[in-house]
């Protein structure tokens, strides 16, 4: 929970340099620089021990902050399948009703045909047969025969498939029904426990001193504007702008001749709020001003300043395919721009969330965070 002092100090240190860089005694800057590398020493000593105090409570809201995330995604993806079962039990329902008409229309057919069979069981084929008064009689009388018998034999087993079909079906229909309960009552029980932590972390809420109410309403604000961010990142995946396949081609390096890493993709602890979570991309090291170019060819569907990505710009390749390229120092694209591969979009800067300048780039498919080195590689020097 450091982290937002140590911006300050940091931020008084570059303060003090720029303005000792006036002074023309090289050993008066010297001095001066030690005295504040004691006093950021001196602080960090400070901090160590008011971590001791505050570290304990918030961490506790940060882990139940955590389990109310994933547990608000299970209760979605929960939702998700109740409505897919409730769907799928419909369509189930449907088949089943033109199955059984089916059923009944050919069972009627078969009963009256037992019923002229029983009501003719004296009449002797061979005898009809032989009966005939010429050749020709003969075949067509032999023919009609066989056809009706084939046609019996036909009927009965239509009958008798359809009859196992709709048993099937029934079978079918129970397993989801049953199914449904099921993930019904995990759902339940999914939301209960969702209530009882966020009473849980009420209760913590409360045990916060003020400095500890000023550190979470900061963090509460993070995740605020990152949940926003990630619901709009999502309704515009979910808006094909590029086309249904992707257009993009092969994609490149965004910035040149910068291939340092300074955070991957994964879990961290970021380094302003503290919060333990996704780091959705990867972080180049580069100066203020920088190219920060489109990794490939797409259309720019979003490109404006955000609270947490500072200046941001996102880009659809079409098929789901969108890379984002953030905390920029100037937007160099608007909404609706057709880019090719290598284009500037943005330049380099530390606006947003940002301890400082940096290139923040990601690539999402279906509006999902993605570990972009699976889909660029770093160039060799």
């Amino acid at each position: 929970m450091r982290k937002p002092y140590k911006i300050i100090l940091i931020s008084i240190l570059i303060c003090a340099i720029s303005f000792v860089s006036y002074a023309a005694d090289l050993n008066e800057l010297q001095d001066q620089k030690n005295e504040i590398q004691n006093q950021i020493e001196e602080s960090n000593t400070q901090l160590s021990d008011i971590d001791e105090e505050l570290t304990e409570n918030l961490q506790q809201i940060q882990k139940l902050d955590e389990s109310i995330q994933t547990t608000e995604q299970t209760l979605k993806d929960l939702t998700q399948k109740i409505s897919e079962k409730e769907e799928e039990i419909v369509n189930i329902e449907k088949e089943l009703e033109v199955i059984t008409q089916k059923y009944n229309t050919q069972k009627e057919l078969l009963d009256a045909r037992l019923v002229a069979m029983y009501e003719t069981e004296n009449t002797n084929y061979l005898d009809v047969v032989l009966g005939a008064d010429s050749l020709t009689d003969f075949i067509s009388t032999y023919y009609l025969i066989t056809e009706l018998a084939s046609y019996d034999i036909d009927l009965l087993e239509l009958v008798e498939s359809q009859k196992n079909e709709i048993e099937q079906k029934n079978q079918q229909l129970s397993k989801q029904k049953e199914s449904l309960e099921s993930e019904k009552r995990t759902s339940q029980m999914t939301q209960i426990a969702l209530s009882n932590t966020k009473l849980l972390r009420e209760n913590y809420i409360a045990k916060l001193n003020e400095e500890e109410q000023a550190i979470q309403a900061k963090i509460d604000e993070y995740y605020n504007q990152i949940n926003e961010i990630e619901a709009e990142i999502k309704n515009l995946a979910a808006t094909v702008s590029f086309g249904e396949d992707y257009q993009g081609g092969p994609m490149q390096w965004p910035i040149y001749e910068h291939y340092t890493i300074t955070s991957n993709y994964g879990m961290r602890t970021h380094p302003i709020t503290g919060v333990y979570k996704l780091h959705t991309g990867v972080d180049i090291s580069a100066g203020i001003g920088t190219d920060f170019t489109a990794m490939a060819n797409g259309i720019v569907v979003k490109a404006e300043y955000n609270a947490a990505y500072g200046n941001m710009v996102i880009i659809d390749h079409g098929g789901g395919v969108q890379t984002l390229y953030a905390h920029g120092s100037q937007i160099m694209v608007q909404v609706g721009q057709e880019v090719k591969a290598g284009d500037v979009v943005l330049k380099v800067g530390s606006t947003g969330y940002s301890t400082g300048p940096h290139a923040h780039f990601e690539v999402r498919i279906n509006g999902d965070p993605v570990n972009p080195l699976d889909y660029v590689s770093i160039p060799e020097e």
